[in-house]
């Protein structure tokens, strides 16, 4: 059970927010960490490396192919332009190139604009743009607007939305 700093209301294990206050729950020291909750019992993810530590892609990709599970929906997209991955906003004219909306990405905390994919002159590389509920690459909670290495086969989460990467 975690206790909310802000309400003192008690949450189960696991929980990012309160449910009486809506007060986020990780505390700084535990967002640093940047390991999922419920993985503690687990070995912590390794740390991708940054982009800018001497890469050398994985794969000469042109294409990226999303795989998601729940929904079992495939998806190519071409790597001419970076990729966009959220939810379709109408009201604001936003529709990124990778749209969740129909994958119940709202449900599964998915950000209207969550993340980004592009190649780089050093592979294929992920940024998260800030997301509410994160975007982690093999269970490693990626920071803010920095972005890391994508190889195939890569498993990434948006928010709690589990997609599988294949490069081409």
């Amino acid at each position: 059970m975690m206790k909310c700093n802000e309400c003192g209301h008690t949450e189960p294990a696991g929980a990012l927010f309160c449910s009486e206050c809506g007060a986020y729950l990780i505390d700084a020291h535990q967002a640093d960490a940047a390991q999922i909750p419920f993985t503690d019992a687990l070995s912590p993810p390794s740390q991708p490396s940054l982009w800018g530590q001497d890469l050398r892609p994985s794969v000469e990709a042109h294409q990226i192919t999303f795989l998601i599970p729940s929904s079992g929906r495939r998806v190519k997209v071409d790597l001419t332009r970076p990729v966009r991955i959220g939810r379709a906003d109408p009201a604001n004219n936003s529709y990124p190139e990778l749209d969740l909306t129909k994958d119940s990405g709202a449900e599964f905390g998915v950000s209207r604009l969550h993340a980004s994919i592009k190649l780089s002159h050093q592979g294929v590389v992920i940024s998260d743009l800030n997301s509410t509920n994160g975007t982690y690459l093999n269970n490693y909670r990626l920071p803010p607007d920095l972005p890391y290495p994508l190889h195939s086969g890569d498993e990434v989460r948006f928010g709690y939305l589990l997609v599988h990467i294949f490069l081409e």
